[in-house]
C-alpha cells in the first residue's frame, strides 16, 4: 500500500502544478478581459483547455490509484476520499498526504475564486454590450412626444445623427 501512497502523492502534486499553472492563466485571462483583448483572450482561452485536459488525464490516474487503494485497504471506493486516505495513511506518509491535500484544496480555492470574478466581469461586460444595444434601439424607435395643448402625438425622428459623418 505504500507504494499506491506514494504515487497517490506524485500525482496530487501534477495535479497541484497544473491547477497552479491554470491559476496564471485565469489570471492572464482577467486581465485580458479587462483591457479588452479579445485575441489575448482567445489564445488564453485555448492554453486554459489545453491545461485542463492534462488535468483530466491526471485526475483519471488518481482515481485509478484511489481504487487500488480501496481494494488493498478493504474499503468502497465511494467512500474513499483523498481525506479519508490521509486519516488511513501510515504514519512514515501521512504528513506529507496531509500537506498535499492541504496544498490541493488551497489551490482549488483560490482558482474556483478567480474563476468567479472572470465570470462576474464577463456578466457585467454582456449587461454592458446589451445596455448599448438597447441605447440604440430606442434611438430608432418613435417615442410618443406631446404636442399643442398637451397631447401626444408620435414624434417623426430619424437616424439622422447616427447617419452623419464628421
Amino acid at each position: 500500500m505504500h507504494t499506491l501512497l506514494t504515487e497517490l502523492a506524485t500525482l496530487l502534486r501534477q495535479e497541484i502544478d497544473r491547477y497552479r499553472h491554470l491559476l496564471t492563466l485565469v489570471r492572464r485571462e482577467r486581465r485580458q478581459i479587462v483591457q479588452g483583448e479579445l485575441a489575448g483572450l482567445v489564445g488564453v482561452v485555448q492554453k486554459k483547455e489545453a491545461v485542463t485536459r492534462e488535468l483530466e488525464q491526471v485526475e483519471a490516474a488518481r482515481v485509478s490509484v484511489l481504487k487500488r487503494i480501496a481494494g488493498e485497504s478493504g474499503r468502497e471506493e465511494e467512500s474513499l476520499t483523498l481525506a479519508r486516505v490521509v486519516e488511513i495513511a501510515p504514519r512514515e506518509i501521512k504528513s506529507t498526504l496531509a500537506d498535499l491535500l492541504a496544498e490541493f484544496r488551497g489551490v482549488v480555492g483560490l482558482l474556483i475564486a478567480a474563476n468567479d470574478v472572470n465570470r462576474d466581469l464577463l456578466d457585467k461586460s454582456l449587461e454592458f454590450v446589451h445596455g448599448s444595444l438597447d441605447l440604440f434601439h430606442t434611438v430608432g424607435a418613435n417615442p410618443p412626444t406631446y404636442g399643442a395643448g398637451g397631447r401626444v402625438s408620435e414624434a417623426r425622428r430619424s437616424l439622422a445623427v447616427l447617419n452623419q459623418t464628421v
